[in-house]
């Protein structure tokens, strides 16, 4: 968090003839001038051509943002809080702000969640409207996101223009699920069979972890086809959901259904497919020092040398341990994307690049260059469950100003100061 000084102004309407430096954070008057202290050369020259050097203001400090704390007393004393150029000691510790009143446009709307039918596809989906404006697109087929738009009505994942909504085809872009394995981790099909699987509104969800009143349950179940090659009973429920400050979070619980006792083995991930605007403009944060395993290089494990992961040439990377919240950084988009995840230590880091996109009969040769794939997953230590027993993975994605990184500042503080 960054350190912030107060000033105290016992006159309010003053303020405005002081003069704050931006070095150091104190008040200062106007200049006053001694004319016992004028320098020589000015008593040499005519009154009339007299010249005396301007008076320079320094410049007003415009603050970061300015949060009202009531006083500690009664009186006309406030505290003002400066942006983070000053050094000091803080006075008082950062409070959350209140709730902010809903704008009057958004008098009369409310959150919605629609099911239609796609006529080019024949699928049906579900169409989440947040309130505030908000908005994303989910297939009952593949369980899968694949359109997620942001308060403004910019899309934040890539879809590509080529992508298949012909079974048993993976959508290619969105956000697939991918169990009970990622990749050829495991004994089914490339990137398990989840993600190509017709899934069901679940009818009776547990309580959801999210107090937004914009989201969908569903619910995968096994089936014949996939007891021949995975032969387990179980129930993968996923849930997701629109915050109202427009984040995008999903929430898969996971159960073991066996009769006959035995527990099974799985990993999991969601394959995150980013919209970006260049990916050589694209950075990744929150990863360095970490060891990852190169599916590039026959899955060596290698260790991250730099700063942040940046593109050049194609990356398949499964990052190990990595913490709770990653930060992608879209320089030319002046976005961020920040993502929180919960059960899930690994994250996917993917672009093909030139050569494997134009391999792909389901992407376009160009569109390497506008997504990337961030996603949260389980992958080096596989997760085991009993009969009865279930687990709950957690991935939360929220777009914040570019001017964010994985730093010291919050989300949620920054979007309180841009409301000021």
């Amino acid at each position: 968090m960054p350190e912030f000084n107060f000033i105290t102004i016992s006159d309010l309407p003053s303020i405005e003839s002081f003069y704050l430096s931006s070095q150091a954070s104190t008040v200062c008057e106007p200049e006053r001038r001694d004319p016992s202290h004028e320098p020589a050369w000015l008593d040499s020259t005519p009154p009339i051509n007299k010249k005396v050097p301007p008076i320079i203001p320094l410049p007003l400090f415009q603050p970061q943002c300015s949060l009202h704390f009531p006083p500690r007393s009664p009186g006309p004393n406030r505290h003002f809080l400066l942006g983070d150029h000053g050094r000091g000691v803080r006075r008082r510790a950062i409070q959350r702000l209140p709730p902010r009143a809903d704008p009057p446009w958004m008098a009369g709307r409310a959150s919605s969640v629609e099911r239609v039918k796609e006529r080019a596809t024949g699928l049906d989906k579900f169409v989440l409207r947040e309130a505030r404006g908000s908005s994303a697109e989910v297939y009952l087929y593949g369980g899968q996101v694949t359109s997620w738009k942001n308060n403004s009505g910019e899309q934040q994942l890539f879809l590509s223009k080529k992508a298949s909504f012909k079974p048993p085809k993976a959508i290619r872009g969105g956000i697939q699920i991918c169990f009970p394995q990622l990749g050829n981790h495991g004994v089914v099909e490339q990137h398990g069979f989840a993600r190509n699987r017709l899934w069901s509104v679940d009818e009776s969800p547990p309580l959801p972890d999210t107090t937004s009143d914009c989201h969908i349950d569903l619910i995968l179940k096994q089936s014949e086809e996939d007891m021949k090659t995975w032969p387990h009973s179980y129930e993968l429920r996923l849930q997701v959901a629109l915050s109202p400050r427009g984040d995008l979070i999903l929430t898969s619980r996971i159960k073991n259904k066996n009769a006959d006792g035995k527990p099974f083995q799985f990993t999991f991930a969601y394959h995150t497919y980013f919209s970006v605007s260049d990916i050589s403009e694209v950075r990744v944060e929150g990863l360095d020092t970490l060891d990852y395993h190169d599916n590039l290089q026959s899955k060596i494990r290698c260790t991250e040398q730099g700063d942040a992961v940046v593109f050049e040439s194609e990356v398949d990377r499964i990052y190990l341990s990595a913490p709770p919240k990653i930060v992608t950084i879209d320089h030319e988009k002046k976005r961020t994307f920040v993502l929180r995840k919960k059960e899930l230590p690994d994250v996917v880091v993917w672009n093909p690049w030139d050569r494997k996109a134009k391999a792909m009969p389901d992407f376009g040769a160009e569109e390497y260059k506008c997504m990337l794939c961030v996603g949260a997953a389980r992958i080096e230590k596989p997760i085991t469950l009993r009969p009865g027993e279930e687990w709950q993975g957690r991935q939360e994605i929220s777009p914040v100003p570019s001017s964010y990184s994985s730093g010291l500042l919050d989300p949620e503080m920054i979007q309180q100061m841009q409301r000021i």
